[in-house]
């Protein structure tokens, strides 16, 4: 996609070209969806978490290794703490790449959700929150945690991930995934509502 005033680059680059605002800018451009709220968490804060969390239960389905995200599993169910769930969900190595590395996170992220979110979590909240303090970069407010904890615990509704439709492609040696603005919205509009 091209950003504003910087050419053809990766949506991510838009946060390190013009930080949040410009990454939110570039997800309405790409989405029509407005993000209200953002938070950064750092690797360290990623581990610290699921640590705290006491681990989530992973189920691995083909074998994993690869010396650049620390990933080194073979297919079966593991208990991962931080670290182990970090290189599972960073991995690129497997036979789709990327996509394998972006279903992954989204599976992470579910089982995480299912495991660990409901009341027994309620004693370690103050250890939750000094990690967040800690390790995030957000613009939430006291307020807004409490509303997302009331959320995640107590909302019959359903976590929704998506991935957007999106073609691979390599421009100039750099692997990307293009996406059409129109069809990402129309897919949005179909998926959601």
């Amino acid at each position: 996609m091209s950003l504003e005033g910087h050419g053809y680059a990766k949506i991510n680059a838009a946060y390190v070209y013009g930080g949040e605002d410009m990454l939110k800018q570039e997800i309405f451009k790409l989405t029509g969806i407005g993000i209200r709220r953002t938070m950064l968490v750092n690797f360290e804060g990623f581990k610290r978490v699921i640590d705290a969390l006491g681990g989530v239960t992973i189920t691995v389905s083909e074998p994993m290794h690869d010396p650049l995200s620390g990933a080194d599993f073979e297919p079966g169910t593991y208990l991962m703490d931080g670290e182990m769930a970090l290189a599972f969900s960073r991995c690129r190595k497997t036979s789709h790449g990327d996509f394998d590395r972006v279903d992954r996170q989204k599976y992470l992220l579910g089982e995480l959700m299912k495991q660990k979110l409901n009341a027994s979590i309620i004693p370690r909240a103050p250890q939750l929150l000094e990690i967040l303090n800690e390790e995030t970069k957000s613009d939430f407010s006291a307020l807004d945690y409490a509303r997302l904890a009331g959320i995640l615990l107590l909302s019959d509704r359903d976590f929704i991930q998506v991935t957007i439709p999106g073609k691979s492609k390599t421009i100039d040696g750099v692997s990307y995934v293009i996406s059409d603005q129109q069809e990402v919205k129309k897919f949005l509009k179909d998926y959601l509502y």
